[in-house]
């Protein structure tokens, strides 16, 4: 019909508008002001000090009216008015994010310094007493442990030990019947070897046809002696002897070779020297003859020392009336040996020899 249809519906002209969904909470929404820009936001966005001071959970103890220690109806207040704001927020803060106005940074700083239990961050440690602890007792613990490692360390090389030797035991029970004459040969073996190779000490003689006559000589022409304090007398000379390696299948080096000359009524030192390594050595089965210089000497506090009075006689000078009774020596050499383990000394003696020198006719 014609009439009919020149008149719109009158639901043609009806207008549907879309409005936000609202929370179910009781508690309304407070006003807030945005920007124009607010409508091309989809959401809101926080940062994530917001989002951390949101989700913190709150103790009893430490209520307030403000920040993280808000009452728990506030809380839920606050996150209604969130879910209902989430088209629009942030659109008046120049950086695109949302302040929390109601923080407060005195609280918070309260809380952190609480000793209350939070939730999810409490530890449980108990509280001893004086009883249930001494003085020193980690040390002692630690000491234990210690000691318990070196133990099980000390039982572990003993089993070691004890295995090894239970194989070698069972070993040698099992194949002795040729391992005594292997045994048996190897000693042997050895004893010949020592035998042959080791060094022996040689001999020291005066009565070898290689020892020149006298044996004991000087060529100086200014001795002194003196009876005055201090009495004293020297001179130099040497003394020749033999020395008989005919026992030693090696040759014989000495390593340190120590002369002493004393006087056999007294035993008094009259000359002593001593040689280093490679200074003497002597050819094996053989007997060598050697010549040594030396600085005879004496020191003694009053002329009426015993060695003293037998050098000056023996030495005096000499007159047709004047008796020089001879010298009775003793010559002992102390050495060192390559391949000998305390060589022993080895001593000979000069008897009935006559003084290489005569004192001066002036000598007091």
């Amino acid at each position: 019909m014609p009439g009919r249809a020149s008149q719109p519906y009158a639901d043609a002209r009806t207008s549907y508008e879309m409005h936000p969904r609202r929370s179910q909470s009781s508690f309304a929404s407070p006003p807030r002001t945005s920007s124009p820009a607010a409508a091309s936001l989809p959401h809101a966005r926080y940062s994530s000090a917001d989002l951390y001071a949101l989700e913190q959970p709150v103790h009893a103890a430490h209520r307030s009216e403000s920040g993280l220690l808000a009452h728990p109806e506030e809380r839920r207040f606050a996150q209604d008015s969130d879910d209902d704001d989430e088209d629009d927020e942030g659109a008046g803060n120049p950086s695109g994010m949302s302040t929390l106005s109601r923080f407060d940074p005195v609280g918070s700083k309260d809380a952190l310094n609480s000793t209350a239990k939070f939730g999810g961050e409490t530890v449980e440690a108990p509280i001893l007493s004086k009883s249930d602890w001494a003085a020193g007792e980690a040390q002692r613990e630690k000491d234990e442990h210690v000691r318990g490692k070196k133990r099980r360390k000390r039982e572990a090389w003993a089993g070691e030990a004890r295995h090894v030797q239970g194989r070698a035991v069972g070993f040698v029970r099992r194949n002795w019947k040729w391992l005594l004459p292997v045994a048996i040969a190897f000693a042997v073996a050895v004893i010949l070897l020592c035998y042959f190779l080791i060094p022996r000490t040689p001999t020291i003689n005066f009565t070898s046809r290689k020892v020149p006559k006298p044996a004991l000589t000087s060529s100086d022409d200014n001795p002194y002696i003196s009876a005055a304090d201090p009495t004293s007398f020297n001179f130099r000379g040497s003394i020749a002897f033999a020395i008989d390696a005919s026992d030693s299948y090696l040759p014989v080096k000495y390593r340190s070779f120590g002369l002493t000359v004393r006087l056999q009524e007294t035993n008094g030192i009259i000359a002593q020297e001593t040689w280093d390594a490679g200074e003497i050595s002597v050819a094996a089965k053989r007997e060598t003859s050697y010549e040594f210089p030396l600085m005879f000497q004496g020191n003694y506090s009053s002329e009426d020392n015993g060695s003293y009075q037998i050098m000056r006689r023996a030495c005096a000078h000499k007159y047709a009336t004047i008796y020089r009774p001879p010298l009775n020596l003793t010559v002992t050499v102390s050495s060192s040996i390559w391949g000998v383990v305390n060589a022993p000394e080895r001593t000979a003696r000069l008897s009935r020899v006559e003084c290489p020198i005569e004192w001066l006719a002036n000598a007091s």
